[in-house]
């Protein structure tokens, strides 16, 4: 079964990399799949959301700070060293693939593009739902990007995603219950400090 996973997955790798390309697109991946881009818009992005998102925005912004902690920790630092997978641009003959990027030594499985850009995609889309299509789209993109570019199987993408999406919720439910903790723990204070002064004014 798993090697017939791992067939299909060269497959729709060589379908997405060799035939499913056009020049005019090449920069753009390029472009999208390079995170050293992307730091300038996410930190401005995460500024906004602490300075104009009021309380909610705040909670956003450190359940960014969560769902990428997660997903990178899980996909880079547990995943990958116990899957083990070889990127296609270091298993396959490099005649046979497109390579747009640089080489990387890390292994392939799962994508930690993929999985920190739908951790981010689904916070986003929980705080600002109207930009949930948009911000899923690029998250889509991304992922796409990396078998695009020729450093990642399409499956090593899905499975990223599929984490990203699950320490996006997990992030959301963690901060949302710490805060609800939190306000229910200073009400209370709020109260027994109100009785206090009372019998004491008494």
């Amino acid at each position: 079964m798993i090697g017939w996973l791992e067939a299909l997955d060269i497959a729709l790798f060589r379908f997405l990399n060799t035939s499913v390309w056009h020049p005019v697109v090449d920069p753009l991946m390029v472009a999208v799949t390079s995170q050293d881009r992307w730091y300038a818009v996410l930190l401005g992005a995460w500024l906004a959301m602490i300075i104009w998102g009021g309380r909610r925005g705040r909670l956003a912004a450190a359940m960014v700070i969560l769902a990428v902690a997660l997903s990178d920790q899980l996909s880079s630092g547990f995943l990958k060293p116990l899957v083990g997978r070889i990127r296609p641009c270091n298993a396959l003959p490099l005649e046979e693939i497109r390579l747009l990027v640089g080489r990387s030594k890390a292994f392939s499985f799962p994508s930690s593009h993929a999985a920190n850009s739908f951790s981010m995609a689904t916070v986003i889309a929980w705080r600002y739902p109207r930009f949930g299509a948009l911000i899923f789209f690029i998250a889509v993109l991304i992922a796409y990007s990396r078998v695009y570019v020729g450093v990642h199987y399409p499956f090593d993408s899905v499975v990223g995603a599929v984490l990203g999406l699950v320490c996006g919720k997990v992030a959301i439910l963690v901060v949302r219950s710490t805060d609800q903790w939190w306000c229910e723990r200073r009400r209370l204070a709020d109260a027994t400090r109100a009785v206090r002064d009372s019998v004491g004014r008494g």
